[in-house]
Parts: structure tokens; C-alpha cells; sequence
């Protein structure tokens, strides 16, 4: 006959841990107007040699995210996406692409570029909830010598309002 006994016992505590959580509840949603909740920008076509060097850009294309329902104070908006191989503050292309050793850059309203995961300037929200915020987006070469072909980036946008 042979007989198994098993026993399980909890150790006491080390210590204890205190958190604290705190936040707030608030009435008001911050959305963008429906054509910007799923926005194409055109960045157009560009020759090779516009971005034969590392660093050159093609020119920067402006677009807009207009935001309703948001609360009095400041609006802005946190882009993320699959970031390039090579600087990780810029959009990489996406898995479809063609195109090799470019990548996209995001500019904020005064044209300094925008890494992702950081928060754009705040705009200030309007008596109605409204804000508009202004961008600017280019390709930019990884490294020399680029690859032609189809250069495609996906980004989502977070808000983030004060």
C-alpha cells in the first residue's frame, strides 16, 4: 500500500503594501469629428533622389484633427504606431510597403517634429468643446540610398485633454 500526503501552507506576509488609487470622473468625452476618426494623408509621390541621404524629407503636408465634447481647458494628441527600425521617433513603414530605409515624420503646428508616444502642444478647447489641432507629416530617409516603392504608415492618435 503506498500512501501520499500533501500539504500546502501559506507563508505569513512580509510586509503589507498601501496603494492608493485616485481619479476622477467627468461628464465630458473628447471624440474626433468623424472624418478625422479615420483620416487618409496624401503624402504624395517622390523621387528617389528628393531622398538620396539620410535625413533629406520631402515636403511636409498639413492636416488637421478636430475635436468635439471636450472639456474646458486643453486638448492634445498622443500619436503611436509601429516605430521605424532605425529611430524609433518615427512612424515605420508598415508590413505591405515596398520602399526601404524611409520613414514617416509627424511635425506638431510649429513644425518640430513629433516623436511618437509624446504629447503634442495643447490647444486650448473653445466655450463649445471644440479644438483643432494642427499638423504636418513627410516622408524622411532612415539612411542613404532609399528603395522605391509603395511607402504606406498606419499611426492612431490618442487625446489627451487637461
Amino acid at each position: 500500500m503506498l500512501a501520499c500526503s500533501l500539504t500546502v501552507q501559506a507563508q505569513s506576509p512580509l510586509g503589507e503594501i498601501n496603494i492608493e488609487l485616485r481619479g476622477n470622473v467627468v461628464a465630458f468625452t473628447c471624440i474626433a469629428e468623424a472624418g478625422d476618426s479615420n483620416k487618409t494623408v496624401q503624402l504624395g509621390r517622390w523621387p528617389t533622389k528628393q531622398l538620396s541621404l539620410a535625413g533629406n524629407t520631402t515636403q511636409e503636408v498639413p492636416f488637421t484633427l478636430k475635436l468635439t465634447g471636450c472639456p474646458p481647458g486643453a486638448a492634445s494628441i498622443t500619436f503611436s504606431g509601429i516605430p521605424d527600425t532605425q529611430d524609433n521617433s518615427l512612424l515605420g513603414l508598415n508590413g505591405g510597403s515596398q520602399a526601404s530605409n524611409v520613414a514617416v515624420e509627424i511635425r506638431d503646428k510649429d513644425r518640430t517634429r513629433l516623436p511618437l508616444e509624446q504629447a503634442s502642444q495643447e490647444v486650448v478647447v473653445d466655450a463649445l468643446g471644440n479644438a483643432t489641432l494642427q499638423f504636418y507629416a513627410n516622408y524622411i530617409a532612415t539612411a542613404n540610398d532609399p528603395q522605391p516603392g509603395i511607402a504606406d504608415a498606419d499611426a492612431t492618435f490618442m487625446i489627451n485633454y487637461n
